[in-house]
């Protein structure tokens, strides 16, 4: 080979190296990018959860305070008053009856609802719940459907009446079900069933007005009677409450500026005003079950608490709210560590759920 073209070659394969390289340092930098791109994503997103949560941490405190309150004040009124009756009584407003101002710059408001103003599903019969659809304009023969199919869904001695809420016909669908014979845990179990679609839902299986106003009605929660303080009126129809006493019951909840009347502390006092009453045996005064929401919020940033309460014996020594123990702790670098164990209730808590759909 001469030497001209020995040279030509030296050069190509010198290129030829130096283009190697070149790739294999771009290759190396568009590694360490995209690596160092996943990093600062990775570290934003991390940022923003701390972040967050240091935010979420004086607003959880104050509603875990405002929870406290409302506890000091329903056993309160129920010391004074023989019990939690209706929230005429001052509970339905507990920070105006404990005259609490929050941390500035943080807004906080407070529900207190009777969850026996409605219709424990764990604790009703195929009869009241087709009246209670048929009150709301349910043709009879679909109350019925849906009826069978909460009572065979939810218990474990019921037979179903129609083919379409038996095990078997759950067991034939795309996937299969298991009937769960136990209480409905949560409301889009409903939504299961095919009466229940059909009939309270619209085409795209959302809940339609119907199937609002039934939720409305309902309660997942068991307890054994009606409070006729609180009660729904398509509750209270359905259980046998007729027109006149329906307006008599609606008359003394108006807030209409008057000063709200004494509730029924018993059902005597309740006889006394309405006369005869249907099946006594489902119809109280008390609030047995309460469903507490708290909502704290400050600039854009809401946190919601929810505790589901049943009257009961005091777990701890109650605190009233005009002693010096009630008063709102003051905010610390590290708030308390609040657990379902650490609250001083004096009721049984049921359930506590922070930002419950978050």
């Amino acid at each position: 080979m001469s030497r001209p073209t020995t040279q030509l070659c030296h050069s190509a394969r010198a290129r030829s190296d130096r283009g190697s390289v070149i790739l294999f340092v771009l290759g190396l930098v568009l590694l360490t990018s995209f690596m160092l791109m996943r990093f600062i994503d990775r570290a934003h997103t991390e940022l923003l959860t701390e972040a967050k949560h240091g935010q979420q941490v004086p607003l959880r405190h104050e509603a875990y305070s405002a929870l406290q309150i409302t506890f000091a004040v329903l056993e309160d009124i129920a010391a004074i008053d023989e019990g939690l009756h209706s929230p005429n009584q001052g509970w339905g407003e507990p920070l105006d009856y404990f005259d609490y101002t929050p941390t500035e710059g943080i807004e906080l408001s407070i529900t207190v609802e009777d969850e026996s103003a409605k219709l424990s599903l764990a604790n009703t019969d195929a009869e009241t719940l087709t009246t209670l659809l048929t009150t709301m304009e349910v043709l009879n023969s679909d109350a019925e459907r849906i009826a069978d199919a909460i009572l065979a869904w939810s218990r474990p001695d019921y037979a179903a009446q129609f083919r379409e809420s038996e095990a078997n016909t759950y067991l034939r669908r795309n996937p299969a079900l298991i009937l769960p014979q136990r209480s409905l845990r949560t409301f889009d179990e409903l939504r299961l069933m095919p009466a229940v679609l059909e009939i309270l839902c619209d085409e795209n299986g959302n809940w339609n007005e119907i199937g609002r106003r039934f939720l409305d009605n309902i309660s997942l929660l068991p307890f054994e009677f009606i409070n006729l303080n609180t009660g729904r009126a398509d509750v209270l129809s359905a259980l046998g409450i007729d027109d006149t006493n329906m307006r008599a019951l609606e008359d003394r909840r108006l807030n209409d500026g008057r000063e709200p009347p004494r509730p029924y502390y018993n059902l005597a006092d309740a006889g006394a005003e309405l006369g005869n009453l249907p099946d006594t045996d489902r119809f109280g005064t008390d609030a047995q079950v309460l469903r507490i929401t708290i909502n704290a919020s400050q600039g854009g940033r809401v946190y919601k608490l929810v505790a589901i309460v049943r009257s009961g014996e005091a777990q701890q020594g109650p605190v009233r709210p005009d002693s010096p123990e009630a008063d709102a702790p003051e905010p610390t670098s590290e708030p308390r560590p609040w657990t379902r164990n650490s609250i001083d209730s004096p009721f049984q808590i049921l359930d506590i759920r922070e930002n419950p759909g978050s």
